[in-house]
């Protein structure tokens, strides 16, 4: 037993010594592959955060040493590298005494940028969408797993393809995109569509009006791109049919119309998200501002692309005239009366949920626009009521995270938006109010005597009870439908109306006994089952995107341009970078929050350098804060104008595949026809705007100017399709 008890022991006493022998050795986690040229972070453990010494360190790359030096260890927890071979590098770090290896799987970065590529020629070549995005995918995902074609054909399909779908976001736009379909299928079987179409003819009198009213109505829909390209291209297409105004046409009237609007609308569901990247690029610069929101206002003068491009659809609308591809399809529609090609495919077929009706029926126009309208104002008013307009507004004197006195009111923490210094909280007589804090909002914790601390209310989670003392709320109506709008979630609200606006057109054919229920959800599936296409494409467009956002293509993009850029070429450039990745990946948003972050520092060091170089040796020099922040204006301006601009030229975006969707064109030729127009805006952008800009020219000489370039560009080299054309 003793023995027994002598071994137990000795074990015990191995295993102890053993552990803290290993104790503090230190192990590296890199990530599972990364790319050439691009910044790649390596996470070490087991350092001595305690350390109070400073430390010798050195890091190898494949036995040469990429970077040493002199730091505490609680600093070298993350090391970033970059990679100049592809293949498996070697790395080593040594921190002091101790060392660790590992290896990385390098890629090279030019590969990264091929999977959107391929699927985008292809498109081209083929005019087949499907397959060209299905043949970029299984690439790239080739290239994530090892090179091993059969593992990246499986992986595209059980991961990349599962994850598009899973992502809620994505979900919820294939809902309210199928509703709104099957909400368009049954006001076409109850006659509504027809009866709409002859009131609008009747104010329509010809092609011009009937563009410049499509034209209006995409301006009027300003708070949101998805509703917007949803609504004129459905509303519009059948009045466009009928005054022989091409689907190509159409299309690029929705989609230039949809996102350069809601992209500089005061009020839209851009702003939220604009603003909190902004407000984070301010904050990592230590610059001080109080008023993101009126930052972004101030940005709208450098939204060149989409004051230009909104200018332009009005103008060729107005002109009657075009050029290139788009010149074709209008002499094809108005003079063989053809809306579409003969080889056109288009991604939703509209005419498939229109059925042969009686000619006693009456078509009624009301039973189009009534659904329509529910669809168009429930957006307006659920957004609003779904970031918390209707609320209980307060402003928050006091806030503790203890108990506090008697005249504090204890609340819960749903969320904090730093952006808006909103908190929205619920308490026991509210399920929901909305609580703003500022400046002179005092905290205190019960430890500590009471000071303002915004930095520490922002810390607040989800879930934290907080006591806090509130008066009535002194925000004005503007104020809080801009806070409203900036926390509202457009996809729900547009599951909520397209939902309601299917049920309302069905209960209107009931009532006047133009068709009974089983006919109602028979024409409602009819015009669900003509988006099955459209959600084909939109899904992989959403797949491929993952794909580039795994394989780090933007970052490369970024990596490649960075360090070469000229003061007053940086808006230029990055309104170009902004639109080769926004292009590449189909998502506007994603390039933001791509670049944003970027681009805010580098305009301000770089200004920051010319204003002491040059600048500051001016007698009359303005004040270096005021000149940087203008100049750091325009290059947000740039970020999310070429972003947009890439977009538009992208076939593999959601709301260029929406507007072929809601519009009935065949995608590619919306995507040709198009590219021309917005690459003609863009080299407008670029040279008539975001050059000068850089040089300190005003917005306010700069847009007059281009739009008349723009006008002399159109007079000169475009051509009405209504008139014989010269062989």
């Amino acid at each position: 037993m003793k023995f027994a008890q002598k071994l137990f022991l000795c074990t015990l006493l191995l295993f102890l010594f053993s552990g803290c022998a290993s104790f503090g050795e230190i192990s590296l986690t890199p990530p599972t592959f990364t790319l050439t040229g691009v910044k790649t972070e390596i996470q070490i453990s087991g350092l001595n955060s305690e350390n109070k010494e400073p430390v010798l360190y050195k890091i190898e790359i494949n036995g040469s040493v990429a970077t040493s030096g002199v730091a505490l260890e609680k600093n070298l927890g993350t090391v970033t590298l970059k990679f100049d071979n592809s293949g498996q590098n070697k790395i080593r770090i040594t921190i002091g005494e101790e060392s660790a290896t590992t290896s990385i799987r390098t890629i090279n970065g030019w590969l990264s940028i091929f999977p959107p590529l391929i699927a985008i020629i292809l498109a081209f070549i083929t005019k087949e969408v499907i397959s060209s995005l299905f043949i970029g995918i299984w690439f790239g995902a080739t290239l994530v797993y090892d090179f091993n074609p059969l593992l990246g054909f499986l992986r595209a399909l059980d991961k990349y393809l599962l994850n598009a779908l899973a992502d809620p976001g994505h979900a919820a736009i294939v809902i309210f995109s199928c509703s709104l379909g099957g909400m368009v299928g049954v006001i076409n079987r109850t006659g509504g569509m027809q009866g709409i179409v002859t009131l609008i003819s009747n104010m329509v009198r010809g092609p011009r009006s009937a563009q410049l009213a499509t034209w209006l109505m995409g301006v009027l829909i300003f708070f949101d791109d998805y509703a917007n390209t949803l609504i004129v291209g459905n509303s519009m297409r059948p009045v466009t049919d009928a005054n022989k105004i091409s689907r190509e046409k159409l299309s690029y009237i929705v989609d230039s119309t949809a996102a350069p609007v809601a992209g500089i609308a005061i009020l839209s569901t851009w702003i939220g998200y604009e603003i909190g990247l902004i407000r984070q690029a301010y904050i990592d610069l230590g610059i001080a501002e109080t008023n993101f929101y009126g930052v972004f206002l101030q940005t709208i003068p450098f939204r060149f692309y989409c004051i230009l491009a909104l200018f332009f659809g009005l103008l060729v609308c107005l002109s009657r005239r075009d050029f290139g591809p788009m010149l074709d399809a209008e002499d094809r529609s108005f003079n063989e009366g053809k809306v579409l090609g003969d080889e056109a495919n288009p991604i939703s077929s509209p005419e498939s949920a229109a059925p042969e009706l009686p000619e006693d029926m009456p078509k009624r126009w009301f039973n189009a626009a009534i659904p329509i309208a529910i669809v168009l104002f429930g957006t307006f008013f659920g957004l609003l009521a779904d970031g918390g307009m209707f609320a209980s507004h307060y402003d928050a004197t006091a806030i503790s995270t203890s108990k506090g006195g008697a005249d504090m009111k204890k609340m819960t923490i749903i969320s904090i938006a730093p952006d808006t210094r909103i908190i929205t909280c619920s308490s026991e007589d509210e399920n929901y109010l909305k609580l703003k804090y500022d400046e002179k909002t005092i905290l205190s914790d019960g430890s500590e005597a009471q000071k303002p601390n915004m930095a520490a209310i922002e810390a607040l989670g989800e879930g934290n009870e907080i006591y806090v003392t509130a008066l009535d709320s002194a925000m004005s109506i503007g104020e809080k439908v801009r806070i409203a709008f900036g926390g509202a979630d457009s996809t729900r609200v547009l599951i909520w109306v397209s939902i309601i606006g299917s049920i309302i057109a069905i209960l209107l054919g009931r009532i006047q006994g133009l068709i009974a229920f089983e006919e109602g959800a028979k024409a409602w599936i009819d015009g669900v089952r003509m988006l099955c296409m459209a959600i084909c494409i939109m899904l992989l467009a959403w797949t491929i995107n993952g794909i580039c956002s795994e394989l780090s293509t933007a970052k490369f993009v970024v990596e490649l341009v960075t360090d070469v850029i000229p003061y007053w070429l940086l808006p230029s450039i990055i309104f170009i970078l902004a639109c080769f990745i926004s292009f590449s990946t189909g998502t506007s948003w994603g390039t933001m929050a791509i670049l944003l972050p970027i681009s805010i520092p580098l305009a301000y060091h770089l200004n920051m350098q010319h204003y002491k170089e040059v600048i500051a040796l001016s007698p009359d020099a303005p004040e270096m804060m005021l000149y940087l922040k203008n100049m750091i204006l325009v290059s947000i301006g740039a970020v999310l104008e070429g972003s947009i601009f890439g977009d538009h030229c992208s076939p593999i975006s959601d709301t260029t595949i929406m507007s072929s969707m809601a519009s009935g064109s065949d995608h590619i030729d919306h995507v040709k026809t198009q590219a021309p127009y917005a690459i003609l805006v863009g080299l407008t952008s670029i040279l008539l705007c975001y050059i000068p800009a850089g040089l300190g020219v005003s917005p306010m000489l700069l847009i007059p100017f281009s739009m008349l370039i723009l006008v002399g560009f159109v007079m000169m080299f475009g051509k009405n399709a209504e008139r014989p054309q010269k062989n």
